[in-house]
């Protein structure tokens, strides 16, 4: 990979009604948290690691990497997340990731940044759908997303449709992308 650096952002605030409203990073899979494993797959990828959150935890203390807890109140969506981190990016890029996908590829960031070349976001395609919660984009396209805010929009999907996404290619690996939502998920 380039010599450019990469902040991962880890969405760790929603409010995860499917699961119970457990706080759904901590919940066990496969014998560790749920945002442990996603950690354990992007921290060698990535330069530095911020925790988005909805509310300061003492789970979040104890890990080893900043957090940033939602600027606004009552799980306000995941651009309110990156937005609430984006003052702490001092990068040249930016990945972001739900804390409940176990089971990311080890070369997902390095397979976006091919895919991204000059444009400002690349995200993953599972052969069924665009993930458009996992993406890597340049730090200044973070800086949009304020001002789509503003707007009163809330949808990831419609801020990233205005950066004219490019998607790279992982149908060969689309289980990786399992979005662990229930508790029946776990295992």
């Amino acid at each position: 990979m380039s010599s450019e650096k990469i902040t991962a952002i880890i969405l760790a605030g929603g409010a995860s009604r499917r699961m119970g409203n457990l706080d759904k990073a901590w919940c066990s899979y496969q014998g560790k948290p749920l945002i442990q494993h996603v950690i354990d797959t992007i921290e060698p990828q990535v330069n530095h690691v911020i925790i988005s959150c909805g509310e300061s935890s003492e789970r979040f203390q104890s890990l080893p990497y900043r957090y940033c807890i939602d600027t606004e109140a009552g799980f306000q969506g995941p651009l309110t997340g990156i937005t609430s981190c984006a003052d702490s990016v001092n990068t040249d890029y930016v990945f972001v990731v739900p804390c409940d996908m176990p089971l990311l590829p080890s070369d997902i960031v390095q397979h976006l940044k091919e895919t991204l070349g000059d444009n400002l976001i690349a995200l993953p395609n599972d052969g069924i759908r665009d993930q458009h919660l996992v993406f890597l984009c340049k730090a200044q396209a973070i800086d949009s997303i304020r001002d789509y805010l503003e707007s009163g929009a809330k949808s990831v999907v419609g801020w990233i449709t205005r950066l004219t996404p490019v998607i790279a290619d992982f149908s060969a690996n689309s289980e990786a992308f399992l979005n662990v939502n229930t508790s029946a998920q776990l295992r």
